[in-house]
């Protein structure tokens, strides 16, 4: 809608960020953060549905796709729902939020997050202007519904390349998932397969203690999803591991083996990893009253300025984020020892490749429902099979033992 039709200033305003936080290890050397903002910034607003909207939504209910029977879909998106699933599954609230965002620096289009509808037009126009701010606004764009379809989870593998077509890769809602980063995930992957395969290599799969990406893939081709898939920490039994902060730490190594790592990039990395080595021996070595700082650092009542300042005096200037990780690591220690643990004895079990050739039908001992859901989901590894529901700690033992006396035969 067009913002000169919106009373702006009667709206509470939902602020960004004063320092952003970079994708990049080189953006802050081309765009300094201490400089932000390097573009003039515009603010979002806030504003609030009410008991009259909802009760306008119930009213038409029918005409919406999703339940009049149009759209024939088992369910609708559980973390982006439309405001009518909000007003059908929270039907003791009176009012949910609404964010008024800006399209553009360069045009005076805003989109209102949090009102997604595919209810009539007639009905759309009263939704929005019952919203305070929003009396006399127009729409430019109505609200509408997307159906798609997708491919099951055993009809594709972690690389990404579908098991029915050979050399097809898929990446985004076909497979389930909703979200952009979600999407933008799949498709680095598929896209480096495609590029691997064409070049005659073998595809690359990222591991669960890998990435989030790894979750997303392994969760994708070992369960069926009853709604569209979208990624949550809360996925990951090794988050203490997957922390934003040491991505580069995870996955430069890797990136750099699969050929999408360039030399100046892992030139920065190798030097960031050399500082952070310093930092924490330096944290290891130095003294307060016969306490590490290192395990100092782990107390939340230290103060970390004066501890920096500590270190400063010694080795000289620290980068803040490499400081923070390091801080961050030394207050997990235990857990992360913990998690590492576990990863190394899940690895048993990742390791153990099962041959495409075993017929699981064929194993002596193996339920018919283990057999029926292993010959469907064809798991690469013993490890995926024990995430597939309907595998017994049994069945895996049993297979295990074939494939051990597969291998020692061949």
């Amino acid at each position: 809608m067009p913002r000169d039709e919106i009373d702006w200033n009667a709206l509470k305003p939902a602020l960004g960020d004063a320092i952003p936080t970079a994708f990049s290890d080189r953006s802050p050397s081309a765009l300094p953060l201490g400089r932000f903002p390097h573009l003039a910034q515009t603010d979002c607003r806030e504003t609030t549905t009410t008991a009259a909207i909802h009760a306008l939504i119930r009213d038409n209910l029918d005409r919406a796709p999703m339940y009049s029977g149009q759209i024939d879909a088992e369910c609708g998106p559980r973390y982006c729902p439309s405001i009518e699933d909000k007003v059908v599954r929270f039907a003791d609230r009176d009012s949910h939020h609404v964010f008024l965002e800006p399209e553009s620096l360069f045009t005076d289009e805003i989109y209102l997050n949090g009102v997604s509808t595919s209810l009539p037009a007639d009905v759309q126009l009263p939704l929005v202007r019952g919203m305070r701010g929003l009396e006399h606004a127009e729409i430019q764009k109505y609200g509408y519904a997307v159906e798609y379809d997708m491919v099951w989870p055993h009809q594709i593998d972690a690389s990404a390349e579908t098991k029915r077509v050979p050399r097809l890769f898929l990446a985004g809602q076909i497979n389930g998932t909703s979200g952009y980063e979600e999407a933008g995930a799949q498709g680095l992957i598929a896209g480096v397969n495609a590029a691997r395969r064409a070049r005659g290599l073998e595809p690359v799969r990222l591991a669960r203690h890998d990435a989030y990406t790894g979750v997303m893939f392994d969760d994708l081709v070992t369960r069926t999803p009853r709604e569209p898939y979208r990624m949550f920490t809360s996925r990951a039994e090794h988050r203490l591991l997957l922390r934003s902060d040491n991505a580069d730490e995870r996955l430069t190594a890797l990136g750099a083996s699969w050929g999408i790592v360039g030399s100046l990039q892992l030139a920065a990395f190798d030097a960031r990893m050399h500082a952070k080595a310093r930092l924490t021996l330096a944290l290891s070595e130095m003294r307060e009253g016969g306490t590490r700082l290192f395990d100092l650092a782990k107390r939340p009542e230290v103060d970390l300025v004066w501890l920096a300042a500590r270190v400063e005096s010694v080795i000289g200037a620290v980068d803040p984020a490499l400081f923070e990780r390091v801080i961050t690591d030394a207050r997990y220690e235990g857990y992360i020892a913990r998690q590492n643990t576990e990863i190394r004895r899940q690895s048993e079990y990742e390791s153990v490749f099962i041959p495409d050739s075993l017929d699981p039908s064929a194993l002596t001992g193996l339920r018919r429902e283990a057999a029926e859901t292993l010959a469907k989901f064809r798991p690469r590894t013993l490890g995926q099979a024990s995430r597939l529901a309907g595998i017994s700690a049994a069945d895996l033992t049993l297979v295990a033992m074939h494939v051990r006396r597969a291998r020692a035969q061949a």
